[in-house]
């Protein structure tokens, strides 16, 4: 039998030692390469986690949960209703809450010019809301007013017109659709110090308006040149005329 030189066993023992070297250093980097992966997976579970607590604690934890709800508004009118569609909202996130969705409840009502809805963070609701003004009152069937504002919106009916908001009656004691445009447009040219003052209004079939300021009777005309007639009606008011007719706005007449 012949037996292995010493050099070839030591060469075998060598090679033998390198490849376990190698398959213990693959084995060491597969388990460093697994606990890399199970890290991953675990800090995103652990993200998705966070994520999900947080967007409970936004979205519907009570947490932001709305309970206060703030409301301004011009008239006592609006901040009810104010009040009334805010409340809505009332128990709801506050992040939840559609602001746009809630400005254009309160607009669908005819008494509302605009409104305006923010977060009062951290739960409260803030509201403000403009009102329509009357400038003028159109005298209805059965005693009823209706109320339109210096545009020709139409505000409301009511049984009796606000001080300060004068009736309009046709020659048949209900104006028509053309005299309501023709009055509206004299009421939006006249001052706010005039305008309040308004009363005894009235529209013949011609289309000419006619009214009382203090104890001045004003003869207004038709609509057309309104500007021009109102700026004459504030400088003639200064000499306190009993009639004042601006109807031929070229030749004014007071008497």
């Amino acid at each position: 039998m012949r037996e292995t030189p010493p050099s070839t066993l030591e060469s075998e023992r060598t090679e033998q030692r390198r490849v376990l070297s190698f398959a213990d250093g693959w084995k060491r980097r597969a388990r460093a390469l697994r606990r890399r992966r199970a890290g991953k997976v675990v800090w995103l579970i652990g993200a998705a986690v966070l994520v999900l607590v947080l967007a409970w604690l936004a979205l519907w934890s009570p947490l932001l949960a709305v309970t206060e709800v703030q409301v301004s508004g011009t008239t006592p009118a609006v901040r009810s209703l104010g009040k009334s569609v805010g409340g809505q909202e009332v128990g709801r996130s506050l992040l939840r809450v559609d602001t746009a969705g809630v400005e254009g409840r309160l607009e669908e009502d005819s008494r509302v010019a605009d409104a305006t809805v923010r977060r009062g963070f951290p739960r409260s609701l803030v509201i403000e809301v403009v009102a329509r003004v009357p400038v003028l009152g159109l005298q209805k069937s059965q005693g009823k007013v209706e109320l339109v504002d210096v545009s020709g919106v139409t505000i409301e009916t009511v049984s009796e017109a606000p001080a300060g908001v004068p009736v309009v009656q046709g020659a048949t004691g209900v104006a028509s659709g053309d005299g309501v445009h023709a009055t509206v447009q004299v009421m939006a040219a006249l001052p706010e110090s005039l305008r309040t003052r308004v009363r005894d209004l009235h529209i013949d079939d011609s289309g000419s308006v006619s009214f009382v300021i203090s104890a001045t009777r004003i003869v207004w005309g038709p609509a057309e040149e309104s500007e021009l007639k109102a700026r004459l009606v504030q400088i003639l008011m200064s000499k306190k005329p009993k009639t004042i007719d601006v109807s031929a706005p070229e030749t004014p007449v007071t008497t």
